[in-house]
């Protein structure tokens, strides 16, 4: 399923990661966010990825997350943008990144639709029990094991998004910037990214654009000991 013939590196990087799963180094939970989504890492344990299965989406049946569940239960007036269809910001993720390439903004990071399992995704009990059912008929019958298609966890759709390096949320950043300006140069630089990014979110009809939700990498300038200014 995970083929990239168009992108070998994207693919390279997926393959990774599911190498990784097979020697037991599982992605990990995001605790930040409404949704289940999660770092996913190399065989060497670095992250590589940031995966967001569709049914662990803010509004799916097995977000871990409970806060989303309990507002659709207690409070279903204010449940969810109208302009929104349910369970689709995977595609959505990966929409906003082929934009992003065919107009050639450079600031959203690749991303496309993958699928991938792991012990710690959140499954149905159903889905674990099976899984376990499997691998202990593999075990003790295994002429009957062999049969059955699937021994494992069952894959998950969802966004596979490559994992940036030196990046920090742009509320950190801005806050920073008031106390200690940017030079000019540097501050036109950000501004016009800045531009890209509400050009981009203006094309996909992004509503949920915050602070918290996109990232800014700023090096330091280096005095004449070599030192960071900052520092």
């Amino acid at each position: 399923r995970n083929d990239f013939p168009e992108d070998p590196e994207f693919a390279e990087v997926v393959r990774r990661a599911e190498v990784a799963s097979e020697r037991g180094i599982f992605p990990e939970r995001i605790s930040q966010g409404s949704s289940g989504s999660y770092f996913v890492k190399d065989p060497q344990g670095k992250i590589i990825g940031v995966f967001k299965p569709k049914n662990e989406e803010p509004y799916g049946h097995l977000n871990p997350k409970w806060t989303k569940w309990l507002q659709k239960l207690c409070c279903p007036c204010c449940f969810g943008r109208d302009c929104l269809v349910l369970n689709q910001g995977y595609l959505s993720e990966a929409g906003a990144s082929l934009v992003d390439q065919k107009l050639e903004l450079n600031i959203v990071p690749r991303t496309k639709v993958v699928y991938l399992a792991s012990e710690t995704f959140n499954y149905s009990a159903i889905d674990r029990v099976k899984s376990r059912g499997k691998r202990l008929a593999l075990e003790k019958v295994p002429k009957v094991g062999q049969r059955f298609n699937r021994i494992g966890l069952p894959p998950k759709v969802g966004s596979f998004q490559l994992f940036v390096e030196g990046y920090k949320d742009a509320d950190y950043w801005l806050r920073r910037f008031e106390a200690e300006p940017l030079p000019e140069n540097t501050n036109r630089q950000l501004l016009l990214q800045f531009e890209r990014l509400v050009v981009l979110d203006y094309i996909i009809r992004n509503t949920d654009r915050g602070n918290d939700n996109w990232l800014i990498k700023y090096d330091c300038p280096l005095d004449s000991a070599g030192m960071r200014v900052s520092d």
